[in-house]
């Protein structure tokens, strides 16, 4: 009888170990998610960071795969040549801070190499403001291209 207790103990210990392992892995980290913007009557799809966390965040790089977008922080032309260069956006977020960072397609021969329908996925890197140097999971937004068109395109609403 006691042999059984003590198995059941051991599991249970790994169960609530294993719970509170997940809690606080995400209970401190961003959040990211895709949204739209309005800017002079246009909508641009960006992806949202938001800092949840009471410390601030490092975003150290982002990855775009399939590599049909790259993000940017604004539409000027530098950010864009840098961004069509492959340089990506790198800032810190203050506690409850959020910011956005544009889709932008990527032009090969003057074709957006968005035409194509496809799962894309972006993946952005960051880091703790007090431990700079541990290794965090990337923050995922999954997602398509067909996606993106609906709510990045005028005039996208069924019946139109």
């Amino acid at each position: 009888m006691a042999f059984t207790i003590g198995e059941i103990g051991g599991v249970v210990g790994l169960i609530s170990a294993g719970i509170v392992w997940m809690d606080r892995y995400y209970k401190g980290r961003p959040v990211v998610s895709l949204t739209t913007q309005n800017e002079s009557g246009q909508t641009l799809i960006c992806i949202r960071i938001t800092n949840t966390t009471p410390y601030d965040i490092a975003i150290i790089g982002s990855d775009v795969r399939p590599a049909i977008y790259y993000l940017t922080e604004d539409r000027d032309t530098r950010s864009l040549l840098e961004g069509q260069a492959g340089k990506v956006p790198q800032f810190m977020l203050k506690p409850t801070e959020s910011k956005l960072l544009i889709l932008m397609p990527f032009i090969k021969n003057g074709v957006p190499l968005e035409i194509v329908k496809k799962r894309v996925d972006f993946w952005i890197q960051w880091r703790r403001g007090n431990a700079t140097w541990l290794w965090q999971p990337p923050l995922a937004v999954c997602t398509s291209t067909d996606a993106i068109r609906l709510y990045g395109l005028p005039n996208n609403k069924p019946g139109f």
